[in-house]
């Protein structure tokens, strides 16, 4: 279903055949690191993964044809397809879908995206819009702290 090549930011993941909405198109089970690092994903408040193989690298975009579902509890990681992926295209996920903070890509975002926020940004910089389109792929840490914010203020 998916393949690792050489792409125009390095190594990066491309569809081997089309993909339909809603689609399971990598499941990963990680490991638990004490700190976050460029290549883990955040899951939880103070939890973090490093998911070996093609889902670590998996580009970012601002406007993602992938969706991800985070399972802290068995430390897992899902990516679903959001809308029709032709086969070669390139696989992308917005980071700030499971990122509450960007803090290791200070450069400028370079997806390419009509959307393109022009960084690379964690859902606490993420336009509601953003938020709202995304639904179900914000990990339910995040929404958490949306809730806890909006009790609060």
């Amino acid at each position: 279903m998916y393949k690792v090549r050489d792409g125009r930011l390095g190594k990066c993941v491309h569809a081997t055949r089309d993909i339909e909405p809603g689609e399971l198109v990598i499941r990963g089970l990680g490991h638990r690191v004490p700190n976050r690092t460029r290549h883990s994903l955040q899951v939880d408040f103070d939890k973090h993964l490093v998911v070996p193989g093609p889902l670590e690298l998996i580009n970012h975009s601002c406007d993602p044809n992938c969706g991800v579902i985070v399972r802290p509890e068995v430390d897992q990681i899902e990516i679903y397809a959001r809308w029709p992926i032709a086969a070669g295209e390139e696989l992308g996920t917005d980071y700030a879908m499971f990122e509450h903070e960007i803090l290791f890509m200070p450069g400028p975002c370079l997806c390419g995206s009509p959307v393109c926020r022009g960084k690379i940004t964690g859902y606490k910089d993420l336009p509601d819009d953003r938020r709202r389109a995304y639904g179900r792929f914000i990990a339910p840490y995040l929404l958490e702290i949306d809730s806890l914010v909006s009790q609060a203020g």
